[in-house]
């Protein structure tokens, strides 16, 4: 077994916009010479407040919808100190690792904070400086090398994003129908990212299945091209790649107004019905990707 999964400690990484990772909390905590303080907020739920209708001879009020806001995150960094594992050398040292931690921080591009617990796995999120670090120890942090920052954060997405879940069905036997499985292990709804390899004309039942799944006919491909589907309402695509055409092209308006309109149950995983017609061979085949969200990062 990996050390990681014999730890109970929650571990709380940093990847900056340079892609350096420090290691803030848990595990390995402080190995680049910065660490999370103590009690940091605004990290734990997603921002969420409802949208209600209150009529003149209603009891009560109706629930129209929700939304969620933007997450502001506040906590310390440490920079430096007596209780990391990294042996800060000199003065020229501890500034070479707060110049480094200041610069991969930025207000228009976005880092990732990333949460591990051995139960659930990664979640991740993206985030960027809300305002200016402010130092809370002093004027010169030279001589006990160390400096403590209150670091305001926000995440305009409030959802943390896991690793993507996904399956593949193979027409291996030829019969040219079978099912894949999206699996969405996390409280927020999911939508699915289908890819097929032609030849052929696929046919991929919307989701939430039921008696009489309805059925989602594609544009036919030849054998070497590859459609994909991106199913969210907020970002519908359809485009075939080739070799020939590594860009792809948009065949959205070849599915005539065909779509999916249900998404995966959270916590739940369901079989999804599918077959390919039309020159369908043993090498048609149809993968689900979906990429689970929750509003905590535990």
């Amino acid at each position: 077994m990996h050390p990681l999964l014999e730890i109970e400690a929650t571990k709380v990484v940093y990847i900056g916009v340079s892609g350096r990772c420090w290691h803030l909390a848990g595990p390995g905590a402080g190995a680049e010479g910065v660490t999370m303080g103590e009690g940091p907020t605004g990290h734990l739920f997603a921002p969420v407040s409802i949208l209600v209708s209150e009529g003149a001879r209603q009891d009560g009020a109706s629930f129209l919808r929700y939304v969620r806001s933007k997450k502001e995150i506040d906590f310390i960094a440490h920079v430096g100190g007596d209780a990391i594992p990294l042996v800060i050398r000199s003065p020229r040292h501890w500034l070479a690792i707060n110049d480094a931690w200041m610069r991969d921080w930025s207000t228009r591009v976005p880092g990732t904070l990333a949460w591990f617990t051995r139960h659930q796995g990664w979640r991740f999120q993206q985030v960027r400086l809300d305002a200016a670090p402010t130092p809370t120890t002093g004027i010169d942090p030279l001589p006990n090398l160390h400096e403590a920052y209150q670091m305001s954060i926000v995440a305009l997405d409030p959802l943390e994003k896991h690793f993507d879940e996904w399956q593949v069905w193979k027409n291996a036997s030829g019969l040219g129908e079978g099912v894949v499985r999206a699996r969405n292990a996390a409280d927020q709804p999911g939508w699915a990212r289908y890819t097929m390899n032609g030849p052929g004309r696929f046919w991929i039942g919307d989701l939430g299945g039921g008696e009489e799944p309805r059925i989602v006919q594609t544009p036919p491909i030849l054998a070497g091209e590859t459609l994909r589907i991106d199913t969210h309402p907020r970002r519908r695509t359809a485009r075939v790649y080739s070799d020939a055409n590594p860009s792809g092209r948009n065949v959205w308006g070849a599915l005539a107004g065909r779509r999916w309109f249900a998404s995966v149950p959270a916590w739940s995983s369901v079989e999804i019905p599918v077959r390919v017609t039309d020159g369908g061979s043993t090498a048609s085949t149809v993968r689900i990707d979906l990429t689970p969200r929750s509003s905590r990062p535990y």
